[in-house]
């Protein structure tokens, strides 16, 4: 295996990142062609990436359309506890976690809720996620980006949200959605399991995993110093100037995820532990004072679960 300097080393891990990212799939001796590294080096690095949470797999989320949308609910409640073990337990839920903050409860649903649980203070479909392109430099020099791009000035500008008519089927929707509770949160995961558990050929896997790419975006969280260097909060912000935001957030150098609910942007940013979490902050009520947020909520995830990862813990990483 080749011997790098640590600059070196990020460099080549955030090149594995960007690879893997753009062809999930992808034999680590053409990812080693694309880093011009060794196919050893490459393989070495991605796992161990793994093992310390540095890189988690590439994944896909849904995109929303006319006949899919999934709904967000935010909800400050005293019985949260409660509310989160019967939630783990209704047949809609694709994802809640618990947090500390503003809201006690983000739930998010396949359908609408029939009856909004009690003190719910925001809810709405959501829109496609937006997983910004991660750069490679320090998170210190992303916020100085940050901070510089708030001298210059900016025109309101909002972020539409389309439902549209889903695409014309690429590859095969019923080996899809059969495959895709296997593939969802590991896009590179073997495919010889799943065709056996199944009883599919790898033909049929492949075409559902076509028609899974064609219809969700991919993401693969990158965490350069590691994901427990992190501390992760979800913002909601209310703004005339979204893609400002969107534009400020894309800056910090690790795992960002945004999407549209209602008339918000709810953004789930990692921050690098010690003095950056303050000045993250600091940043968001100078924006507020400038006026490009109106207001503003957040909360700390603390524990997750999705029915996908049963056993989860912890807080997300995605």
């Amino acid at each position: 295996m080749c011997i790098f300097t640590q600059e070196k080393e990020y460099r080549l891990r955030h090149c594995i990142h960007h690879v893997f990212l753009e062809e999930p799939r992808l034999h680590f001796h053409n990812a080693a062609k694309k880093c011009g590294s060794c196919r050893n080096t490459v393989s070495t690095y991605w796992r161990d990436g793994l093992k310390e949470e540095i890189f988690f797999p590439p994944q896909i989320r849904l995109k929303m359309y006319e006949n899919r949308k999934e709904y967000i609910y935010l909800i400050q409640n005293d019985s949260a506890n409660k509310l989160y073990e019967h939630y783990k337990k209704h047949p809609n839920t694709v994802y809640i976690t618990y947090t500390s903050g503003k809201f006690d409860i983000l739930l998010q649903t396949e359908k609408p809720l029939d009856v909004l649980p009690d003190r719910t203070i925001f809810h709405g479909a959501r829109g496609n996620y937006i997983y910004p392109e991660t750069p490679n430099c320090s998170y210190a020099y992303a916020l100085t980006c940050m901070e510089r791009l708030l001298e210059q000035d900016h025109s309101p500008s909002k972020i539409p949200v389309e439902y549209s008519k889903e695409p014309l089927e690429i590859g095969s929707p019923y080996y899809g959605w059969m495959i895709f509770p296997y593939v969802k949160r590991n896009l590179r995961t073997g495919y010889t399991r799943i065709v056996k558990k199944l009883h599919i050929s790898s033909v049929s896997f492949y075409k559902g995993l076509e028609y899974l790419l064609n219809v969700s975006t991919k993401l693969l969280p990158y965490y350069p110093l590691g994901f427990r260097l992190y501390s992760q909060q979800f913002f909601v912000f209310w703004s005339d100037y979204e893609e400002l935001l969107c534009k400020s957030f894309s800056h910090l150098p690790c795992h960002t995820s945004i999407t549209k609910v209602s008339d918000a942007l709810l953004m789930y940013v990692s921050i690098e532990k010690g003095l950056l979490e303050k000045r993250l902050l600091q940043l968001c009520f100078k924006m507020n004072d400038l006026g490009y947020i109106n207001r503003f909520w957040s909360s700390i995830p603390i524990y997750h679960w999705t029915p996908d990862e049963p056993q989860s813990t912890g807080a997300s990483p995605a």
